[in-house]
């Protein structure tokens, strides 16, 4: 495989993460937010410190300290996903006797510029659907323990085999698992504290075409990398309740270090020795985050929430792959850290109905076109959510939300060698550009009981 910019998401086979998820990302990068659908109606605002459900394991294990005895929920988030991408003048510059520089040494190159060959648009949005789970109970009147399953990092787009963009990505998957116990404890009666251990594991097929220059633009090669992997990270938080009616949360998600294995499966390439399959390693750090939230309550029916969270994406500065036969692919990252703004209300209007309503500000942590690519093709969003709550009976709720997401319109503009070392670099390059135009819908669906 050669070395490229665009190939900057391969970082995601020593992703962290979800419960059987793929999903494209719905926070900055490849972060995602959606674990909670009782959150996702407000728009997942102060995260777990309104108290809605018990999702407080992922979001702050200390806000677990706001309710009693044991609780546990499932939900589901249907997530639909459209990234539209336009061709805007993508080219390939190449010699016009290239089979004759590479065969008949001593021949010198003669350079032509020509529009990318294939199909120039392509959606390489997907439909997933994404689970959580959450588990709460008291140890004692001071302390509370709590399991979850949930979804941190995920990614999921995919385009025809036949597209101008096949050099750079066709398929990119992730599923993973995070299984993230925790404790709170209360230290007086305004301060609680929290902490927890995710054990994640990671699985992800990335998959692109093979510039042949045998038989350019007619028949490519194909190549294949699957990887997988387990290691652990930390959570911590803290509660400040003002009064009954106030309160304060910090949180915090520890950066990941994953060591990863898997192979690397090439198909039909000109070069024979190529061909098969061989194992890869990688490592790769994932970013830790910081967040804070406050709640207020205004009355017996209104309250009103807001958040921030920085995410420390500048970690990404590069990318090594490790190959079995010496070959290597080393991906300079440039992401940037990245912010995320949010507001929310909720009304209760009755005991057995809560209605919500919030918005969400992403910021993505890529920083220019040259750094986008088809495989993540992030750019900074807007969300709105509203959703609600129906209790048919104290132990039990049912909670539904959606969400409405609108992607920023952004552009890719990616150069690479379309040839291997040892030949000579630039002898023939790729230059993609791509306009972007996305939108989200998410639809969950939720029951939470109170034992």
């Amino acid at each position: 495989m050669q070395q490229h910019h665009h190939r900057r998401s391969l970082l995601v086979i020593g992703l962290a993460g979800a419960l059987a998820a793929t999903g494209q990302a719905y926070a900055s990068g490849l972060q995602i937010t959606e674990q909670s659908v009782t959150g996702l109606g407000r728009a997942f605002a102060a995260g777990s410190l309104p108290n809605d459900d018990v999702s407080a394991v992922f979001y702050n294990p200390a806000d677990m300290m706001l309710s009693t005895g044991m609780q546990a929920q499932a939900g589901l988030t249907f997530i639909g996903i459209s990234m539209k991408a336009d061709n805007a003048g993508s080219a390939t510059r190449l010699p016009a006797n290239l089979k004759d520089v590479l065969t008949k040494p001593g021949t010198l190159p003669v350079f032509v510029t020509i529009p990318s060959f294939g199909r120039g648009h392509d959606d390489g949005g997907s439909d997933n659907v994404v689970p959580n789970a959450f588990f709460a109970m008291d140890v004692n009147d001071r302390m509370r323990f709590g399991l979850g399953m949930t979804a941190p990092f995920a990614v999921s787009t995919s385009y025809g085999r036949d597209w101008v963009g096949r050099y750079h990505a066709v398929d990119s998957e992730l599923s993973t698992v995070d299984i993230n116990p925790s404790l709170a404890y209360r230290m007086n009666e305004n301060f609680s504290i929290g902490a927890g251990i995710s054990a994640q594991y990671a699985d992800a097929k990335l998959t692109r075409a093979l510039f042949n220059p045998t038989t350019a633009f007619v028949k490519d090669g194909y190549v294949e990398v699957k990887a997988d992997g387990w290691t652990v990270g930390y959570n911590l938080g803290a509660l400040y309740e003002l009064d009954s009616n106030t309160r304060f949360g910090v949180s915090y998600r520890s950066r990941i270090n994953h060591s990863v294995e898997g192979d690397r499966t090439i198909t039909d390439y000109w070069v024979p020795d190529r061909n098969g399959k061989v194992s890869t390693k990688a490592d790769v750090t994932l970013p830790d985050w910081l967040g804070l939230a406050a709640y207020r309550r205004i009355d017996n029916q209104w309250a009103v929430m807001g958040g921030v969270r920085w995410t420390n994406w500048s970690l990404f500065k590069k990318l090594q792959l490790d190959f079995a036969d010496g070959s290597q692919d080393l991906t300079q990252e440039n992401w940037q850290d990245s912010w995320s703004f949010s507001i929310g209300v909720s009304y209760d209007y009755n005991p057995a109905w809560t209605f919500r309503a919030g918005y969400v500000y992403d910021q993505t942590p890529v920083p220019s076109a040259e750094y986008r690519t088809p495989r993540i093709p992030d750019s900074n969003r807007n969300a709105f959510g509203v959703g609600f709550s129906y209790r048919p009976m104290p132990q039990l709720s049912l909670d539904f939300g959606y969400m409405y997401i609108d992607f920023a319109d952004a552009s890719t503009d990616n150069t690479f060698n379309l040839l291997p070392a040892p030949l000579p670099s630039g002898l023939a390059i790729d230059n993609l550009k791509l306009d972007y135009t996305g939108s989200g819908n998410l639809v969950g669906i939720q029951a939470n009981y109170r034992f």
